[in-house]
């Protein structure tokens, strides 16, 4: 019996030693202050503030880092903030500062340019910072992304249109287009932009018309064009202007995309973007996962479905930064026997086959039993091609946008039709001075910027 009572008392008593061998906690402090902008400038509701506090005392060292405070959806200014330290690391001989940056997502939008110290050397542990702007860096023709472009375009049958326009990293676009004065007249857009070979063009390839075109005057505003991508006269506004802060708009509508569904979360690869998204466990989201279990032949294989869904922006399960989450509301079918097509993007000028579709504003004709009209443009400098009659050859010369034909040859066979039209192409190529690439489109001007051929590529190699 006596042995059995004195068996729990000597880990009782390591214990109660143990314990009064630690040393008591150090009671931590803090730094406090707030962070402002005067610029006159709206951020996104979403922006992210970081606050440190660092040791600035070895030249020529990283700073090294005491604390921090991440805030998320800050909203407007001023940002009162407050960081905690434990005492026993600072040291009085040292210097130390706080330091502020906001961003949205990855993109710095403020941060403090001027050393704010505290603690130490009779600074305070109170603080006011004022933030300055990040300018884009120069040079990149879109300025900084993500971007929102909105104006009022005319429109021949209501007041106005008013439009949206989100360009994101990554070729990325959403367009939200509302008619003034109608009934469900907003209309949303989604798919990949594409900048022109020399930055001067941005287009649009949806899912909803025909690829949009939009001149880059400059980084901040960008002017509707044409269908052949010629400026528009009119006295009326075609443009849209960059906004203060991007606030990109949310996709609804019908879409098509890659569904796969691993370790019990789906997600899903839209088609017309290549947005990668996870997929919200709402709306139709059961039977979207039922169809796929029904369909797939291998667990986490993809399969392509349509529905009826919202794309938006939500906090993860894990983490404070929002993602592109795709919101089922109405599924419609799984189809594994589809894929996605290849995603659009800028053709190469050389070891490309392009065909002749336009000469001089005339479509261009074909004929049959005879080549068509067409150039490749080879590494080397070489050109080859044929007139639609005989074949053609020579060379090229490059300096920026300006391209030079030069040694143009050809055979001299008669054929029984469109002779006219190659000697046409033969001597229009005489007066070629500059040349754009527009997705799969070949565009070669004059020295008056006059259009004088439109090639299509046919084949990439």
């Amino acid at each position: 019996m006596r042995n059995s009572l004195k068996l729990p008392i000597l880990p009782l008593l390591l214990v109660v030693a143990g314990c009064a061998a630690n040393p008591t906690h150090t009671e931590m402090a803090e730094v406090s202050g707030q962070a402002f902008f005067v610029e006159r400038m709206a951020v996104p509701s979403h922006a992210r503030l970081e606050v440190v506090l660092e040791d600035i005392s070895r030249p020529g060292m990283a700073a090294e880092r005491l604390g921090e405070t991440i805030m998320t959806n800050v909203g407007q200014p001023p940002y009162e903030f407050q960081i905690e330290y434990d005492p026993a690391e600072i040291d009085p001989r040292h210097s130390y500062r706080v330091a502020a940056r906001l961003y949205d997502g990855d993109r710095l939008l403020f941060v403090t340019d001027q050393v704010h110290q505290v603690i130490t050397r009779d600074f305070p542990s109170e603080v006011s910072m004022r933030m300055k702007q990040v300018q884009p860096a120069p040079g990149h023709p879109l300025g900084p992304l993500p971007a929102s472009f909105a104006g009022t375009l005319p429109c021949a049958s209501c007041p106005g249109i008013d439009i949206q326009l989100d360009l994101l990293s990554g070729g990325v676009f959403f367009l939200r287009e509302t008619y003034q004065d109608r009934e469900n007249g907003t209309f949303h857009d989604m798919g990949r932009y594409l900048l022109s070979s020399h930055d001067d063009q941005v287009s649009l390839h949806g899912g909803r018309e025909a690829p949009r075109r939009w001149e880059l005057s400059d980084p901040d505003t960008l002017t509707l064009l044409d269908t052949e991508g010629a400026r528009i006269e009119s006295e009326l506004n075609y443009s849209l202007t960059r906004q203060d802060a991007a606030e990109p708009v949310e996709f609804a509508g019908l879409m098509r995309g890659l569904y796969r569904y691993l370790a019990g979360a789906g997600r899903f690869r839209e088609c017309l973007t290549g947005l990668d998204m996870p997929v919200a466990t709402e709306g139709d989201n059961r039977a979207l996962e039922q169809a796929y279990l029904e369909v797939r032949e291998n667990p986490g294989e993809e399969v392509m479905v349509s529905l009826e869904g919202r794309i938006s922006q939500r906090l993860p399960m894990e983490g404070n930064e929002p993602e592109w989450t795709l919101i089922p509301e109405n599924f419609i079918e799984a189809r594994p026997d589809l894929a996605c097509p290849e995603p659009v993007r800028l053709a190469d000028l050389r070891n490309t086959y392009w065909r002749l579709t336009l000469l001089d504003e005339a479509i261009v004709q074909r004929f049959p039993n005879q080549r068509e009209p067409h150039l490749v443009f080879h590494e080397d400098g070489r050109l080859a091609g044929s007139d639609g009659c005989n074949r053609l050859a020579g060379r090229y010369a490059l300096e920026g946008s300006s391209i030079e034909f030069f040694e143009l040859a050809g055979t001299r066979m008669a054929c029984p039709e469109g002779m006219a039209q190659a000697d046409h192409f033969a001597r229009v190529l005489q007066r070629v001075d500059h040349y754009r690439i527009m997705a799969r489109h070949l565009e070669v001007f004059d020295a008056d910027r006059r259009l004088l051929l439109r090639f299509e590529a046919v084949a990439l190699r």
